[in-house]
Order: structure tokens, then sequence, then C-alpha cells
């Protein structure tokens, strides 16, 4: 395959590595849903484009299979009460783009995972977009040692240490009292 850097730029349409981007998926996902035609694409020499406007207007779907019956409410006993962590911080001012790449090349890389972790989200406030909360979830039976998050979550800040104002950020220690 020829090198994208060789490519002249084609107004109007994306390679698969550009549409993977854009829609934050891996590049052999964009080659399936062009190959099972969910995703129109033409060929150019060697190299599959993608119309834009297709990549723009593109719904992933649900995935998995649907639930038939809405999970009902559990109270966790003994040690295996679930522990919440929350962070609530800030965005700094200009670095929007570069934190939501950061947060794509820290998926794609699989980092700070958290182990032992049932939840792992980083949600932005929809009034507040620059908002940011990070929420950690784990089962008492696994949750590691108060040292160990620590440790974990000071790698993560370190990562995000140019995006985020983490003097502004405020944590929270939750026991989870019901959940699905």
């Amino acid at each position: 395959m020829s090198n994208n850097a060789d490519l002249p730029n084609i107004t109007g349409f994306l390679t698969i590595k550009e549409a993977a981007q854009i829609l934050a998926l891996a590049e052999r996902t964009v080659y399936e849903y062009v190959e099972t035609g969910r995703l129109p694409a033409v060929r150019a020499a060697d190299i599959l484009l993608i119309p834009q406007e297709e990549v723009a207007n593109f719904r992933r779907g649900n995935t998995g299979r649907p639930r038939k019956n809405t999970p009902p409410w559990r109270i966790s006993s003994g040690k295996n009460v679930q522990h919440m962590v929350l962070i609530h911080v800030q965005i700094r001012s200009g670095k929007e783009d570069t934190f939501f790449q950061r947060l794509d090349l820290i998926r794609q890389e699989n980092r700070h995972t958290f182990p032992g972790t049932v939840i792992r989200s980083i949600a932005s406030n929809t009034a507040h977009p620059e908002q940011i909360t990070i929420i950690l979830i784990w089962r008492g039976t696994v949750m590691p040692h108060k040292e160990d998050i620590n440790v974990a979550l000071e790698a993560l800040k370190k990562d995000l240490m140019d995006e985020l104002d983490w003097d502004t950020a405020q944590y929270t220690e939750n026991t989870v009292l019901m959940h699905t």
C-alpha cells in the first residue's frame, strides 16, 4: 500500500485511517464497515476512500444484544459493596482538542485501566463541557489498596497534566448503596 503522506488531498474524501480517527474506531472496524456495505467507499489505485459526508452522517447503531428487561436494583452485601471515586476537574483553556486527542491515545494504548474497576468513565458536563468528571468504581472484593489507587491516579494526572487543571480537582469517595 502507498504511504498516506504520498496521497494527494482529494476534496470530499477520507482515507480509512482518517475515517477511523474521526469515528473513534479501529481501522480494521472501518474496513469491516466498508466490506459489509455499511460505509460506501471508492478505490483509487490501492487506497480505499470514503466520502467525507458519509463519515459525518455515519451512526454506529447499537452494539451487542438488545436488552429485553431492565435490570433490577441491587444492594450489595458484605465485602462486595461497591466503592466509587469521583474526580471533578477543569480542562485548561484552549486545550480541549489536545485533551480529546490524549483521551483517544489513552484508549488506543489501553492505559490507565485502574485494575479491578467494574466501571471507569470520563465524562464531560453537558452544560459546561470544560468540566470533566472521572468515575471509578470497584467492588469491595477486588478493591486495590489505597496506595495502589493513588499511584494509578498520579500516573493519570501526569499523563493529562498539560490538558487538565488539577489544581481545580475535587475528589469524593463514595459507597454505592444501590445499583443495577
